[in-house]
C-alpha cells in the first residue's frame, strides 16, 4: 500500500512539473522562444524595439494571476501624494493575466476590468481589434486626475481560453508617441501558448 501511494504521489509531482514547463509552440504557429518574456506560461512577449522589460511578477500565481511591466524612456524619481517613491518613465506598459477554472469566469473578469477603466478614465475611443489572432476591446483615454503623473493612455481587454488579459499603456504629458499605435504593436508581439 505504501509503495502504491508513493507511486501515485510521484506521478502527481511529475504531472505538476509538466504544467510549469515552458511552452514549445505558440497558437500562431511560431516556435516558443527563450528570448520572449513569458507571463504565466501562457503569453510570450517578443518585446518590440524601444520598449524595455522591467518586471515579471508571479507572486500572485497561487491565485492564478500574473503581472509584468515594460517601460519606454529613462527612469525619473517620483514621489506620489502619499509620499511613496517610485520610478516614472515616459510611458509604461502593464500586463495582467488572470486564470480561471472556466472561460465564462475569464470573460466576466475581462468585462469587469473594462468597466472599471470606463469609470476611471475619460475614454475618447473604444474599438474592437485583432492582434496576432487574439481579439481585444481597446480603449484610448485621458487621465482626469491631477494627482496621476500620467496624462493619456490605451488599454486592451481580452480572453484567451480561460484567461482574462489586460494590457495598459500609460503615457506622460510630454510623451510624443501614439498610445494606440504603441499598444497595438505590443499586442502584435504577444504570442499565446497552445
Amino acid at each position: 500500500m505504501k509503495k502504491s501511494l508513493f507511486v501515485l504521489l510521484l506521478a502527481g509531482c511529475v504531472c505538476l512539473a509538466g504544467c510549469a514547463q515552458t511552452p514549445t509552440a505558440a497558437a500562431d504557429g511560431a516556435a516558443w522562444s527563450d528570448d520572449w518574456i513569458t507571463v504565466g506560461g501562457i503569453i510570450g512577449v517578443d518585446t518590440p524595439d524601444g520598449i524595455d522589460h522591467q518586471e515579471n511578477n508571479d507572486s500572485l500565481s497561487i491565485r492564478g494571476m500574473y503581472y509584468a511591466t515594460w517601460s519606454i524612456g529613462e527612469a525619473e524619481s517620483y514621489t506620489n501624494e502619499d509620499g511613496d517613491d517610485a520610478q516614472l518613465y515616459d510611458a509604461q506598459i502593464y500586463l495582467l493575466l488572470a486564470g480561471y477554472d472556466a472561460a465564462k469566469k475569464a470573460e466576466e473578469s475581462a468585462a469587469e476590468w473594462q468597466a472599471m477603466a470606463n469609470d476611471r478614465y475619460a475614454v475618447d475611443q473604444s474599438l474592437s481589434t485583432t492582434c496576432n489572432s487574439q481579439d481585444f476591446t481597446v480603449l484610448t483615454y485621458a487621465f482626469d486626475s491631477e494627482a496621476n503623473p500620467y496624462a493619456k493612455g490605451a488599454s486592451a481587454f481580452g480572453v484567451y481560453r480561460n484567461y482574462a488579459i489586460s494590457v495598459e499603456l500609460s503615457c506622460r504629458e510630454n510623451f510624443t508617441g501614439n498610445p494606440l499605435e504603441i499598444l497595438t504593436d505590443f499586442l502584435e508581439h504577444c504570442h499565446y501558448s497552445i
